[in-house]
C-alpha cells in the first residue's frame, strides 16, 4: 500500500535522461515522477531509469508512474527480455515504488498532467488513484 503526496513532474523519459547533469534538469524533492516513451526497447527504458537512479534522482522521489511504452519490437536475440521482465527487475532494484497503467503518452485517449501540480497517489493491490490539485487554470465566462 502506498499513500504519497508531492509535486508531480516528468514527461518523456529519453528527454529527461538527456538533461541529467545539465542546468535544465529540474530539481524536485519528494515528488511523484511520471514518464513515458515510444519505440524504446525495454533494455533502453531500464538503462534510462537506472541512469536517473544512479544520478540520485529517484532516491528523492516518492514513486515512479509509467505511462505508455509501446511501439518497440522484440527480436530473437532478446531471449525473452520483454517489458514485464524489465519491470520486475526495476521493482527489485529501485528505491521507490514503480507503478504502471497511467494513460499518458502515445495513446489515443490520455490524461493531461499539469507539471508541478500537487498530487496524491494511493495504491493497493487493485490499482491506484492519482488526485491533482493546486495548479493554474483558466476560467472562461
Amino acid at each position: 500500500m502506498l499513500d504519497a503526496s508531492g509535486p508531480i513532474w516528468g514527461g518523456n523519459l529519453a528527454m529527461l535522461a538527456s538533461l541529467i547533469g545539465t542546468p535544465w534538469f529540474p530539481r524536485v524533492d519528494g515528488g511523484i515522477l511520471f514518464v513515458e516513451d515510444i519505440s524504446e526497447h525495454p533494455y533502453r527504458v531500464e538503462r534510462m531509469l537506472l541512469q536517473l537512479h544512479q544520478a540520485g534522482v529517484l532516491a528523492r522521489q516518492q514513486a515512479v508512474i509509467l505511462g505508455d511504452f509501446s511501439g518497440y519490437r522484440l527480436g530473437h536475440l532478446d531471449n525473452g527480455y520483454d517489458f514485464d521482465t524489465m519491470l520486475a527487475y526495476l521493482r527489485e532494484v529501485l528505491p521507490v515504488p514503480v507503478l504502471t497503467g497511467l494513460r499518458f503518452g502515445h495513446v489515443p485517449r490520455r490524461v493531461t498532467i499539469p507539471f508541478g501540480a500537487q498530487a496524491r497517489l494511493r495504491s493497493n493491490e487493485e490499482g491506484f488513484t492519482l488526485l491533482l490539485s493546486d495548479y493554474p487554470t483558466l476560467r472562461f465566462p
